[in-house]
């Protein structure tokens, strides 16, 4: 298990029960009853962790925005108001903050979701924290509502967010990567990490038509996300190899770089995809594309069981490991 999630069971274990929570840590958001129900999730981007120094602060208020609308994506939920609070070093000035706020709403605006309001403070690094309230289409959709017998499908292409980190990290270091590659598979896959683009239309559409059994935004790693669902279900998910989405960008960067495709797609994260599955009678009303034109792949399914697997001709291969697991280093 990662330690970010024995971090999570733990913390379960301490909370004092409520009955305003009706879902708390554990799940993509959480759902709580105020004045009827609301989706509710934060994350927090910190420099030098979560996104390279240097990086734009218009950037970084689009990326941390986006972060915050995939959790809510995952539920089915319709983003409403957000507070939005940022820490910097003074010598950045007073209009690098409102930067990465003008970024925030460049995302938030067009969704209708509103700034409510958020806090300022000097810190070394630039750290930007985001809580997002939404309200959900129907019933939330939650991790633990896979069946054995369910088609799991992705939406667009992981790994792609994987390989753009690597060549931003490249260019900021002023060494080359994945020399020959094109002008245009760079650009690909340089704006799937640094603009990641949440599935909000493609999970409120899941909710509303009650398409999903269960969904989770894929953040840290397919393989790794994909075993939280598979925990929370009380399934096995098996991905088909050959089913996974590559992107021809991706494809050009790995044999450039002499890396697996696979490898980046499974383990890479920062894709902010979803990951859902569908009743097996249901799977062929998923059309190949989601509604803002993303790729829908349908690429294994939920058994009897436990983990998360990825099956090749050669076998199964664990994957509920690969991906990133914020407190690997301080797990005891």
């Amino acid at each position: 298990m990662a330690g970010e999630d024995r971090f999570v069971r733990r913390l379960l274990a301490e909370l004092p029960p409520s009955s305003r929570v009706l879902l708390g840590p554990g799940d993509d958001a959480a759902v709580v009853e105020a004045d009827g129900t609301w989706v509710v999730t934060t994350d927090m981007l910190v420099e030098g962790v979560d996104f390279l120094p240097g990086e734009g602060p218009e950037a970084i208020g689009r990326r941390a925005m986006a972060v915050n609308l995939s959790d809510l994506a995952a539920m089915g939920a319709r983003p409403e108001f957000f507070l939005l609070s940022v820490g910097f070093p003074a010598a950045r000035g007073e209009t690098y903050p409102l930067s990465i706020v003008r970024g925030a709403l460049s995302r938030a605006t067009p969704l209708s979701a509103a700034l409510a309001g958020g806090d300022l403070s000097h810190a070394p690094m630039t750290v930007v924290s985001v809580a997002l309230w939404g309200r959900p289409e129907k019933e939330p959709i939650r991790r633990s509502g896979a069946r054995a017998g369910d088609a799991l499908f992705l939406s667009g292409h992981p790994g792609r967010a994987a390989a753009g980190l690597r060549l931003a990290r490249a260019r900021a270091e002023g060494r080359p990567a994945a020399r020959n590659l094109s002008a245009a598979a760079e650009a690909e896959l340089l704006a799937a990490y640094l603009d990641p683009e949440p599935r909000v239309a493609l999970g409120l559409k899941l909710a509303r038509e009650d398409e999903a059994t269960a969904a989770i935004d894929v953040s840290d790693g397919l393989g790794i996300d994909a075993g939280r669902l598979a925990e929370a279900s009380g399934v096995r998910l098996v991905l088909d190899a050959e089913r996974i989405p590559i992107a021809p960008a991706l494809a050009d960067f790995a044999r450039l770089e002499s890396l697996d495709p696979l490898d980046l797609a499974l383990a890479g994260g920062d894709d902010y995809e979803l990951l859902f599955t569908v009743p097996a009678e249901r799977a062929d009303r998923i059309p190949a594309e989601g509604p803002d034109g993303e790729a829908l792949s349908r690429v294994g399914r939920a058994e009897d069981g436990r983990g998360a697997a990825i099956r090749t001709e050669a076998g199964d291969r664990e994957v509920a490991g690969l991906g990133h697991d914020h407190l690997r280093a301080a797990a005891p």
